[in-house]
């Protein structure tokens, strides 16, 4: 998973959410690798909800950086 560190990455640096398009857009992936590399993950700090993505601003499936409490 080459990519994962680049998106761990994106996320820590860009708080919020993000879809998977606006993900592989600035990124330079396509949105089925960006879907594949965070499914394939077991333990995976990035987690994916339904809210407003912080680039497109449109309510969908997205991305961000899970914290701990």
């Amino acid at each position: 998973m080459p990519h994962y560190p680049a998106i761990r990455s994106f996320l820590s640096n860009h708080r919020g959410y993000y879809c998977t398009e606006c993900l592989a857009d600035r990124l330079d992936l396509s949105t089925d690798e960006i879907r594949r590399i965070v499914g394939q993950r077991t333990f995976a700090e990035v987690t994916i909800a339904y809210r407003i993505c912080q680039s497109c601003l449109d309510e969908k499936a997205v991305f961000a950086l899970r914290t701990s409490a």
